[in-house]
Parts: structure tokens; C-alpha cells; sequence
């Protein structure tokens, strides 16, 4: 038996698992888009609850469809870190090229972009246009994303999200560690270290500017 899909239940449940899906989705992008086992549990209850309000459906929650909507969690990650790494490659202009220099240049870049814990925090008009570009990209480009379905969720901009944007930048600069370009997979077990550092990073320079209201 494959990945339990949608399509594979009648009309009245992919009813409910689509509204479940689509606040799913929402919270996890604005809350704990990285989440543990306890973090997606109540993510999973929250969202269930919602769907049966909105919809009156009281389905049973199931291994699979539970399944079904958890798995949107890495959908989310792939589908963020597939559209930024185009923009990664054009905006920090990495280069695919078998030349030696290329490579080496590659390299460089990617060295100097990584350089010391806080890279996300250097001042750079490039890298703010990449994290405006892909945030309306990716949450804002249709009436059926997130931020424009759930704006309540996404304004102010949640800080989780900005991390994981932050995150998965990080994630396309590594795909070029070596001068050459090489698919690294934006997961939880490989980046969720890097995303707790960032959300660290940006709430304790939050605390620290409060007066100046920074942030």
C-alpha cells in the first residue's frame, strides 16, 4: 500500500481533509513550521477541530488521513526550498559552470555567505529583496495561499516563517558548498539545529530593540 492520498476517499472526506489541510498548513507555516512529534500532534488536534467547525463533519482521525495532512509539513519545506533555489542561484550570482575558476568563485561565495553564525543578519539589499521575493512568492502570490486565506495568521509576519525562510536560504547557499551545485534536501532532521538558531537570533534581537521597535 502506497502514501495515502486524497483522491483515494469519497467527496465528503476530501471535503473535510482539504479544510483540514488548508489551516494545517497555516498554523504550521506560522507557528512551528519545523515541528516535533508533540508540536505536530497539536497541530494535527487544532486544525481537526477547525475543519469540524467550518465544515460539520465529525470524521474519526485515522492513521492515514492523520498522515495525509502531517505530511504537508515537509510538502511545505520542499515546495519553499524548490522555488528559492533559482533565486538563491541568481541573486548571490553562483554560476553552473565545470570551469575551475567557476568552481572555485562558487565556493568563495558560498564560504563568504556562511561566514559566522548570524549571515542572515548582515546587512544586504540582496538578501532582503530574496526574502521580500520569496515570502510573496511563496504565501501571497493567490487568493488560495496561506497569507491571503489565513492573513490573520501571517500580519504581523510571524517570526517562525521568516525563520524558515532565513533557514532554507541557508539550505540553497549549502547546495553549493563545493563549487558545484548538488541537491541537499531541506528537512527537519538536517536544518531544524539551524532554524532554532535563527528564531533564537531574531527573539533576542527583538528583546534587545523593543523600545526602538527594530523589528
Amino acid at each position: 500500500k502506497g502514501r495515502p492520498c486524497a483522491k483515494d476517499y469519497d467527496d465528503v472526506t476530501q471535503e473535510f481533509v482539504t479544510a483540514t489541510v488548508a489551516k494545517y498548513r497555516a498554523w504550521l507555516c506560522a507557528q512551528s513550521p519545523m515541528p516535533d512529534h508533540g508540536q505536530e500532534t497539536a497541530l494535527l488536534a487544532a486544525s481537526w477541530a477547525k475543519a469540524h467547525q467550518l465544515t460539520g463533519m465529525n470524521l474519526g482521525r485515522t492513521p492515514d488521513l492523520s498522515k495525509l495532512i502531517t505530511s504537508c509539513g515537509s510538502q511545505v519545506r520542499s515546495e519553499l526550498k524548490t522555488k528559492l533555489c533559482p533565486l538563491v542561484e541568481v541573486v548571490f550570482s553562483f554560476h553552473s559552470s565545470q570551469s575551475k575558476s567557476a568552481i572555485k568563485k562558487n565556493w568563495m561565495l558560498a564560504e563568504a555567505l556562511k561566514e559566522g553564525t548570524n549571515f542572515a543578519f548582515k546587512v544586504s539589499f540582496l538578501k532582503a529583496l530574496l526574502i521580500q521575493k520569496i515570502i510573496n512568492t511563496m504565501w501571497f502570490a493567490n487568493k488560495h495561499d496561506e497569507g491571503i486565506m489565513f492573513l490573520e495568521h501571517f500580519k504581523p509576519f510571524p517570526y517562525p516563517t521568516l525563520t524558515l525562510v532565513l533557514a532554507a536560504i541557508e539550505c540553497c547557499i549549502d547546495e553549493w558548498a563545493t563549487g558545484k551545485w548538488g541537491d541537499i534536501s531541506f528537512t527537519t532532521q538536517e536544518y531544524c539545529s539551524v532554524y532554532e538558531a535563527y528564531l533564537k537570533c531574531l527573539e533576542d534581537f527583538d528583546n534587545a530593540t523593543k523600545e526602538v521597535h527594530v523589528l
